[in-house]
């Protein structure tokens, strides 16, 4: 079931809107809460490692009733689709170093 108020945020890169917006990490303040910062589908692999791509993924299909083995929602499609780009950049480091 799509969200009917989905979290539009701006990318750290491009700045463009995204419906599918990809936590990168929270800048810790003095004061008040942290600052999420996030990223599109695209620009999104340049700035995860290999882990925290699979730990994104992993966040959000485990507890998703709509992310099932066969099926996700919109965001576990987002997540997926970045983890698989982070995978081949890694496997482009790893080759390029061999």
């Amino acid at each position: 079931m799509a969200d009917p108020n989905p979290s539009i945020r701006m990318c750290l890169d491009c700045k463009t809107l995204t419906t599918t917006p990809i936590l990168l990490h929270a800048e810790d303040r003095t004061s008040g809460p942290a600052f999420c910062v996030y990223a599109c589908v695209d620009c999104a692999p340049a700035h995860l490692t290999l882990t925290q791509s699979l730990d994104r993924l992993f966040e959000h299909t485990h507890p998703c009733p709509d992310c099932t083995p066969l099926d996700s929602c919109e965001m576990g499609l987002a997540l997926a689709r970045v983890h698989g780009r982070v995978l081949r950049r890694q496997r482009q480091i790893t080759e390029s170093a061999s």
